[in-house]
């Protein structure tokens, strides 16, 4: 999911350390990027926050993995 700055989930510090020059895949329920001035910014709905961009690949290559991501399902889950 590719959104605009303009739709940011929340304000954004430090752009630096979040800033990507390419665009994140990853196949998790929970990931979502943002456009931002010609970069991308990862963001995780179960944490409600930005993704570092040095933790992004562990997003895309090992989701299934990812402990967050299994708090999620485990709510979502719940909420049925």
């Amino acid at each position: 999911m590719s959104q605009s700055e303009s739709r940011l989930p929340k304000r954004l510090f430090y752009i630096n350390i979040y800033q990507l020059s390419y665009k994140p895949e990853s196949k998790c329920e929970f990931f979502e990027v943002y456009e931002v001035g010609g970069s991308y910014i990862a963001y995780c709905k179960v944490l409600e926050s930005y993704i570092a961009r040095s933790k992004v690949r562990k997003c895309e290559a090992d989701y299934e993995q990812c402990p967050f991501r299994k708090v999620g399902l485990k709510m979502y889950l719940e909420q049925k």
